[in-house]
């Protein structure tokens, strides 16, 4: 039986290409170049990797503009949608540096903090009852100032250093894997935000070896 693995993230994991602009149809990266794309190509036919990846996803925030992106709200249906399965990687926070919001590194780390929580609680989700995860750190922004959300994330570009180490903290705290995004990738330096299709690639191809950790 295949070994099923969740990918509960934001734009990040959805595709979306750095080029978009707001304006016209959105555009994604091809399967096969998003980062779980490549995953489930290195992981090969006795994985599935399966991906509710959501634009503009928060970890806990009601967002007043882009309604219905709140991952505390989504994860318990997300995973029961998609049980039974061997692990579930989150990778969400990146959203939660928006202005609009007006919290720490430290803040968002803590949303992140209660989806680890709430995705162990769901046992149930989980084949043979075992709760495994993987918790991603997002990279830093790259030159947001350059780009199409300069409005909707400037300013917010030290803050987003930091957010590796305090997710660390968590995953500490929960016991359960961490990979730190920012160590691996960057945003685009078209947008500052999003991965170019060779950045899914480094990020795809990273998790490969933790992932087998985790479930073999």
């Amino acid at each position: 039986m295949k070994k099923t693995i969740l990918v509960f993230g934001d734009s990040n994991s959805w595709g979306w290409n750095p080029n978009n602009d707001l304006v016209k149809q959105f555009e994604r990266w091809d399967d096969d170049i998003r980062w779980p794309g490549v995953l489930q190509k290195e992981l090969g036919d006795s994985y599935k990797v399966l991906v509710d990846g959501l634009n503009g996803r928060t970890t806990v925030w009601d967002d007043p503009i882009e309604e219905y992106r709140c991952g505390k709200d989504q994860i318990i249906p997300s995973m029961d949608a998609a049980a039974p399965i061997d692990l579930i990687i989150i990778f969400v926070g990146t959203n939660d540096l928006k202005v609009r919001y007006t919290v720490s590194a430290q803040d968002i780390a803590n949303g992140a903090a209660i989806l680890v929580r709430k995705a162990l609680g769901q046992s149930g989700a989980f084949t043979g009852g075992v709760p495994k995860v993987i918790l991603i750190g997002p990279p830093p922004l790259g030159p947001v100032s350059n780009g199409v959300f300069k409005l909707m994330f400037g300013g917010n570009e030290e803050k987003s250093k930091h957010l590796g180490a305090h997710y660390k903290a968590v995953a500490e705290t929960f016991g359960v894997e961490f990979l730190d995004a920012g160590s691996v990738t960057k945003g685009s330096g078209i947008d500052g935000l999003h991965l170019d299709a060779d950045q899914h690639e480094c990020l795809g191809k990273a998790l490969v070896g933790l992932v087998k950790k985790v479930i073999g």
